[in-house]
């Protein structure tokens, strides 16, 4: 406690001082060399400086830091500023060894630098970081550090507030407005949302997984499209177009029923001539014009083969034999005779034909003749047709 001197006081030169005096002085010294700083009411006017822990609210031998405060620490008009190593620098949101806990109104401790800040826990002294940002105003959830606005370490999950469904709304800066919506449709749909009229113009049943197209997901089969534009009246020029693939554009490992027409762009290939040509020959020759080349698709395909051949008649003798083959890459694919009977009076019509599978590639489709001796067989006898027709199935 503070001396209050016993006059005369203060001394003048040449006053005694008394052994009570003495005493005063010497009892208040030893009790300020036990309770140094402790002094209620008092103020430290100058700089202030603790070679050991400083705790406060609490015993120094509890003190697990530098500044140890048993309670709140308010920081009233002014800015805590931590600074690296070198005096220098924040030590910024993985800074270490130091932390700081932000108590119990946040969700665990917060850390601050110049380059941003986190938020996160300390579990064994062990700085584990759940949200950050810098001051590019990029946040990072979950990860240490990012380059996108937004950057989440795993899955996160939207919910159903009073807006109705749970989703995510993506906004365009040229237009300023919301653009689509990423949600649920209602509670057993998920879909795609078109702000400007669209509406919601892809939909999937959560629990079936059925597909909508400008339609609501259907429950009695795997995909619906409409092929109506959603908020006007005219349909559109087609419901499903398929483009770039290399093997099946469309499979279907099943039956297939379609109401309407179906066009599709198959090979379709024919030739056909109707001049009069003749052979005598007795071993098979080409036909004249009756030679063709197709492409096969890159995954192979069946192939119908249909030859005809017009006004066919065999003279020289009373009974002469006519032979026809269709061949495919040089492979006998068909073949038929025929005998002429009445020296050459009767006219007929001769067919050939084939399904065969062609692998991917190019390939040789021609048809061959031959007689017997001596005759004369001829085809096209009066403009009729030969003619190969080749249809892809």
């Amino acid at each position: 406690m503070p001396i209050t001197p016993d006059l005369p006081f203060p001394k003048s030169a040449g006053d005694s001082i008394r052994s009570k005096d003495w005493n005063d002085l010497v009892t208040e010294t030893k009790r300020l060399d036990t309770a140094k700083v402790d002094r209620a009411g008092d103020a430290i006017t100058g700089p202030l400086s603790v070679a050991g822990a400083l705790a406060i609210g609490k015993s120094s031998a509890s003190a697990t830091a530098k500044l140890d405060v048993a309670g709140d620490l308010n920081i009233n008009d002014s800015n805590l500023l931590f600074r690296g190593g070198d005096n220098n620098h924040g030590l910024g949101w993985f800074g270490n060894p130091s932390k700081l806990f932000g108590g119990v109104n946040v969700d665990g401790p917060v850390l601050w630098g110049n380059a941003g800040g986190a938020l996160g826990s300390a579990l064994s002294g062990n700085q584990q970081i759940a949200l950050s940002w810098d001051n590019a105003g990029r946040v990072a959830i979950g990860v240490p550090s990012t380059t996108l606005k937004v950057d989440i370490g795993d899955r996160i999950r939207l919910r159903q507030g009073a807006a109705g469904s749970a989703g995510l709304w993506l906004y365009q800066a040229t237009p300023a407005e919301d653009r689509a919506f990423i949600g649920m449709v209602n509670d057993n749909q998920v879909g795609l949302f078109g702000n400007k009229g669209a509406g919601w113009s892809l939909s999937m049943d959560v629990t079936l997984g059925t597909l909508g197209v400008r339609t609501g997901a259907p429950t009695g089969y795997a995909a619906q499209i409409y092929a109506g534009v959603v908020n006007t009246s005219p349909q559109m020029s087609y419901g499903l177009v398929i483009t770039g693939a290399k093997d099946w554009g469309l499979y279907v490992g099943g039956n297939a029923q379609i109401i309407g027409r179906v066009r599709d762009y198959k090979l379709r290939s024919n030739i056909a001539f109707g001049n009069s040509v003749n052979t005598t020959s007795t071993g098979y020759v080409d036909m004249p014009n009756m030679s063709m080349s197709i492409t096969s698709p890159d995954i192979g395909a069946y192939f119908q083969i249909l030859v005809l051949v017009n006004g066919v008649q065999a003279t020289g003798s009373a009974t002469i034999g006519a032979y026809f083959r269709l061949l495919v890459d040089g492979g006998q694919q068909d073949s038929t005779r025929h005998e002429f009977n009445h020296a050459g009076w009767e006219l007929r019509g001769v067919s050939l034909g084939r399904i065969v599978y062609l692998a991917a590639g190019s390939h040789t489709i021609n048809v061959q003749w031959a007689t017997t001796s001596p005759g004369t067989l001829t085809c096209c006898w009066y403009g009729d047709l030969r003619q190969i027709m080749v249809v892809e199935l």
